[in-house]
């Protein structure tokens, strides 16, 4: 099996990252609850989940970019 080219390690298993490129994702509970295209929606939508507090924000490379550092 392949590895994804960007994931992130939560709770001991690797999140593969690679079909949100070029979005922001909010974690939260080892999970993805939430991606959009600009961090303003992003913020908007978190808003307005329930059971979610204070979730990790971050921007996905796209496939051309390095990793952001």
């Amino acid at each position: 099996m392949k590895e994804p080219e960007v994931s992130i390690k939560a709770n001991r298993k690797t999140i593969p990252l690679d079909r949100y490129a070029g979005e922001w994702v909010a974690f939260a509970n080892g999970k993805v609850v939430a991606h959009q295209t600009t961090l303003k929606r992003l913020m908007e939508k978190v808003k307005n989940l329930k059971k979610v507090r204070k979730p990790s924000l971050l921007l996905v490379p796209r496939k051309n970019e390095g990793p952001y550092v």
